[in-house]
């Protein structure tokens, strides 16, 4: 039975990285079948096999590519994809479009034993089809001017904790936490500066627009190629994060792990201030260099997506 933090997780991930299709297809005997379904795929068979339980559908295997990991894909049809994507459409902020249509659509579909379809029901179809290929395919892409113009705002929404889940969703499906370092220059000294780093990029402005006026940090823009459309990439790291990630963790499922690793590295930050040149302090440090160091290669280790 799923609950209400499961509906929310689940429509975070699904913004994040699913997919809801409405299509036809013509059957050999001309008949036009239409197609209501909730797709995610992902090389993590665990959270599709918790998506299967908590809500119905399947999975089923997809071809792996070369030097890629096995993947599976999770998909939910026809009136319970509806159903599903009814309880979804409050926390939708991507795909609210796709859900609108999808139970719209889902709404001119009823048992007919195959009596023919009253052509005003047909149009009625075809419509809501035309319409949501527009409204995707015109509406809420990154610019490089929409990015400008969030880079003006500030955090606006003190968070609660149903944007938490939904944020553990996002992350769990294409979020990725880091350890990034630098090198910087201090009294003719060389240091290596270290920040944990959460990054989420995504194609859509209302997602950007979401994680800025509740949790602030970053976005840097990406220009399209021949194969990607323009992405927008939202960024916060150090302080800002290590505040959210213990109200993240007990939702994470995917990323558990590694967001553990960024809590237990901030844990390794030293308060500035006091004697640096004492032998105490020395020691701290050296100590706290090796922890660190073998918390990167594990963090390094769960980001990893190469060859099973």
């Amino acid at each position: 039975m799923n609950t209400h933090h499961d509906i929310i997780y689940l429509a975070g991930y699904v913004d994040g990285d699913g997919c809801i299709r409405c299509s036809t297809t013509i059957q050999k005997s001309g008949i036009t079948v239409y197609e209501l379904s909730i797709t995610i795929t992902s090389v993590k068979k665990e959270v599709l096999f918790y998506f299967t339980k908590q809500f119905g559908g399947y999975i089923s295997k997809v071809k792996a590519k070369e030097r890629h990991r096995t993947a599976h894909t999770w998909t939910i049809k026809g009136t319970e994809a509806a159903k599903l994507t009814s309880k979804l459409i409050p926390y939708l902020v991507n795909k609210s479009v796709e859900g609108v249509f999808l139970v719209e659509l889902s709404n001119t579909i009823k048992p007919n034993n195959f009596k023919k379809v009253p052509l005003d029901v047909l149009e009625k179809r075809n419509f809501i089809i035309s319409q949501k290929r527009i409204e995707l395919h015109q509406k809420g892409l990154v610019t490089k001017g929409t990015i400008d113009n969030l880079k003006t705002l500030k955090n606006s929404i003190i968070p609660n904790e149903n944007d938490f889940i939904y944020l553990a969703g996002i992350i769990d499906s294409e979020g990725c936490f880091r350890i990034c370092n630098r090198c910087r220059y201090r009294n003719g000294k060389k240091e290596r500066i270290y920040n944990i780093v959460l990054e989420i990029g995504n194609t859509k402005i209302q997602m950007l627009d979401w994680l800025v006026k509740r949790f602030g940090g970053t976005l840097t823009f990406v220009h399209p190629n021949k194969q990607n459309r323009a992405i927008g990439i939202w960024a916060i790291h150090s302080k800002k994060l290590a505040l959210i990630l213990p109200k993240i963790i007990p939702f994470l499922f995917n990323k558990k792990d590694v967001c553990q690793e960024l809590i237990n590295f901030q844990q390794t930050i030293l308060p500035n201030g006091g004697d640096r040149h004492s032998f105490v302090f020395k020691e701290t440090y050296e100590r706290l260099c090796h922890i660190r160091k073998e918390i990167i290669e594990r963090v390094h280790k769960l980001n990893h997506k190469g060859s099973l």
